[in-house]
């Protein structure tokens, strides 16, 4: 098929790259032509494992423009681009203005949604550009976000028309994954209901680990592997630490919590859920400042900038609020990270050059060549935010540690 990708962040070139490399013809488009210039000469604008090397494996069935005109023999044309949460409700503008966009490809073509939209989104997008629209939540997670798109757990359909359904899930049926057909409501509710249900097991467990830090020979790695046994809830999203970033979670659940409002509902888990993560930022630098005394006019080097391993994506990434934190108290900042990058610390090319000049360390992003580093650490006041350290290879007099007792 001859498909577009309207919006060429995240998921649109994974999108892009996955189905080229099935063999379909892929026009992208975005508005930033710095960016389509850059990746038709290349460039990849994003960190995301094998991406580089599947869109330079395809670059033949690749096309990348600024122009909604080069879509207009497309048969199906995906809308990947962001839906930002702005004062506590999503902004669907980019949506509306690329259904409006739209309307240049056949009468006969296909608009599958992929962005992250409230219900009747999709049902807007179809009036808007009075083409067919299928309803096709993602759920990558970055980082092993191209596995996610051949290996889903899940794809979801949502349609009104039969055949056009039928079109998308004959799209993705190289999957082998189980093809769910649902209303245009439901696939845009169930995206919604994920993301929610995983930020609160997030939040659950952080409080636990609040728990065991108050209460001795207590270890929330321990409480969460026994509970995690239990089938009925599932060893995933149990990892205690501080908390979830990205740019999923935090927009997600705020514009959840907004649209159920609006409805006359409130989502009161959803809202606790948003409140214990607002927390965690502040518990780290709580943590190092009750090691230290105090860390005005400390040097404290932050492990880890990107929101996860294995991304540069720093959107809503605690490490930012921790050492916007840490510098609002007087503390010289310095920091390191594989990937990603920020102008809020001084960068340092190692974590062996931020780590030895510094008096105090929070490690901040799970990178795994932040693991086994104990020895690197001796003498030094550490707070493991994200429990990769031996807990027993530390000396107590300078650790503390997520969900572990003192």
């Amino acid at each position: 098929m001859k498909i577009g990708i309207v919006g060429l962040g995240y998921v649109g070139l994974v999108t892009a790259a996955v189905l080229a490399d099935r063999g379909h013809y892929i026009v992208g488009v975005d508005i930033d032509e710095n960016k389509v210039n850059g990746l038709n000469c290349g460039r990849i604008p994003i960190y995301e494992p094998g991406l580089e090397e599947l869109l330079t494996k395809n670059r033949d069935r690749l096309h990348f423009t600024a122009r909604y005109e080069e879509l207009k023999d497309v048969e199906l044309a995906f809308i990947t681009v962001s839906t930002p949460t702005i004062n506590g409700k999503i902004f669907l503008d980019y949506v509306y203005s690329a259904a409006k966009s739209l309307q240049v490809l056949p009468k006969d073509s296909i608009i599958v949604v992929k962005s992250t939209v409230v219900p009747s989104t999709s049902r807007r997008v179809k009036e808007i550009s009075g083409r067919e629209v299928v309803a096709n939540p993602e759920f990558l997670r970055e980082g092993s976000a191209i596995l996610d798109t051949v290996r889903p757990d899940r794809i979801i359909i949502g349609s009104e028309n039969a055949e056009a359904g039928n079109i998308v899930e004959e799209l993705w049926k190289f999957t082998g994954s189980p093809i769910l057909r649902t209303s245009l409501e439901e696939a845009e509710l169930i995206k919604y209901t994920a993301n929610s249900f995983l930020s609160l097991k997030i939040s659950f467990i952080n409080e636990i680990a609040n728990l065991c830090e108050k209460l001795p020979n207590c270890d929330v790695k321990t409480i969460a592997n026994a509970i995690g046994m239990d089938k009925r809830i599932s060893p995933y999203f149990l990892d205690a630490g501080l908390g979830w970033g990205g740019s999923c979670f935090p927009k997600d659940t705020q514009a959840f919590v907004s649209f159920a409002r609006d409805l006359g509902e409130r989502l009161r888990t959803v809202e606790a859920s948003i409140e214990v993560n607002n927390e965690r930022p502040k518990r780290a630098v709580k943590m190092l400042k009750e090691l230290m005394g105090s860390i005005k006019d400390k040097v404290i080097c932050v492990l880890g900038i990107a929101f996860k391993p294995n991304t540069d994506d720093t959107r809503e990434s605690v490490a930012l609020k921790i050492i916007m934190q840490l510098s609002e108290e007087g503390a010289k900042v310095i920091a390191y990270d594989p990937r990603a990058k920020t102008d809020l610390a001084e960068m340092v090319s190692s974590k062996e050059e931020c780590i030895n000049r510094a008096n105090g360390v929070i490690i901040v992003t799970e990178w795994k060549e932040f693991y086994g580093i104990e020895e690197l650490l001796k003498g030094k006041y550490v707070v493991d935010g994200r429990r990769v350290l031996r807990k027993e290879l530390m000396d107590k007099r300078y650790f503390r540690a997520i969900g572990l007792s003192t």
